[in-house]
């Protein structure tokens, strides 16, 4: 065994260094713990987004937040402010950079940049492999691979949030900062459900995507082509008008995927390999800081992981019929969405998507929206939900 550990966190991403920040919090300070990713360079090549009704989460390290919400859909531009859940942005680079430099400054916590070939366990150890070199610790906390029971699950509706993104400038101000548009849905897109995601950072600079609920990925051109059509259509930018500093492409799952906490005894999977993604919406940044909360909170009570599923069952019912609808029936599943935005406040929604309703106010959610296609997903879903 080349080096032994308290814990071992095996991926630097979110989720990880999630983890690692809120260890150096507390007493686990003082436990030593390794920290390993095949790239610990911090890179501006993603963003996280949340709201919050209090204190967000890193608050230092906040580079954005917006007040104001705007939302699209059949040529209806609805505009209004967040009087309760304000809209956050955190930069990879900059979350990444502070954390790495907070472990840096702790002499019980080690760096180590490598690929990670395999995780196994024995009865009382957890064991990390990077080739010819072997690390082991009381437990692994993992967000590198995925649960071979999702790997076998027979997802009903393997929906994927998939996007890119353009980081432009341009010479004259354009953007709304203190207004981001959370949705402005295309119409035209029959194969899932489209839209255009716009975080302005400045007057001149913003990040704006194009966003699909689908099962399959669309070719890079589709993409970019919508975005640039976007551009043009409603701010009268030609491709001369800006520049494009940074591309960002992602794909998140939206899927009724199994709640799987250990990859193997002693070894607690994290954020997406955690299943911790909200399968309606595909946020994650939010649901990882509750996660990792109860990690801590359990290692210095109990001295071992414990944790609940992320979603109580009425939750994880209303994720299942919205994803039966925008699977089955993407066209339906655009009316829907344009009905909740239009029948209640993005506050409203933001409480609801956080999972903070009470029954009452569910259902005022629930009654704002056509009937037919969630009666039919409930008739659809049947068998799955008494599973859950």
């Amino acid at each position: 065994m080349d080096q032994q550990y308290d814990y071992i966190i095996a991926g630097a991403g979110a989720s990880g260094l999630s983890l690692a920040w809120k260890m150096l919090q507390t007493p686990l300070a003082d436990k030593k713990v390794l920290i390993v990713d095949s790239d610990l360079d911090p890179k501006n090549n993603k963003t996280w987004c949340f709201w919050d009704d209090g204190a967000p989460p890193f608050s230092n390290l906040i580079f954005h937040k917006w007040d104001r919400v705007e939302f699209s859909a059949y040529g209806n531009l609805h505009s209004q402010s967040l009087t309760k859940y304000p809209y956050y942005c955190l930069r990879s680079v900059d979350f990444r950079s502070a954390i790495l430099k907070a472990v840096n400054n702790n002499p019980s916590f080690d760096l180590l940049e490598t690929s990670i070939s395999e995780l196994t366990n024995t009865d009382s150890k957890a064991i990390l492999h990077t080739g010819n070199k072997f690390f082991e610790a009381e437990y692994i906390f993992q967000s590198c691979f995925q649960p071979v029971e999702i790997q076998n699950a027979n997802l009903r509706y393997p929906l994927l949030q998939h996007f890119l993104g353009w980081e432009i400038s341009v010479d004259k101000p354009l953007f709304e900062t203190s207004t981001f548009t959370l949705m402005d849905f295309d119409e035209t897109y029959k194969r899932g459900v489209a839209f255009i995601y716009l975080l302005p950072w400045s007057k001149n600079t913003a990040l704006i995507e194009y966003t699909i609920f689908s099962d399959e990925l669309a070719k890079q051109k589709v993409y970019e082509e919508k975005i640039s059509l976007y551009l043009n259509n409603r701010f009268n930018l030609q491709p001369i008008d800006y520049r494009i500093s940074r591309k960002e492409f992602g794909r998140i799952p939206m899927q009724d995927r199994p709640f799987v906490p250990w990859y193997k005894p002693r070894i607690v999977n994290m954020g997406i390999a955690g299943s911790i993604t909200k399968p309606s919406t595909g946020y994650t940044f939010k649901r990882i800081q509750d996660h990792t909360d109860a990690i801590i909170q359990s290692l210095l009570k109990e001295g071992h992981p414990i944790f609940r599923e992320p979603s109580n069952w009425r939750y994880k019912a209303y994720d299942l019929w919205l994803l039966q609808i925008i699977h089955d029936h993407p066209v339906e599943a655009l009316k829907v969405f344009y009905h909740l935005f239009q029948n209640n406040t993005v506050d409203e929604l933001f409480r609801f998507l956080g999972e903070k309703t009470n029954l009452l106010q569910d259902l005022k959610i629930m009654s704002s929206v056509p009937y037919a296609p969630f009666l039919r997903a409930i008739w659809k879903t049947k068998r799955r939900l008494r599973e859950l």
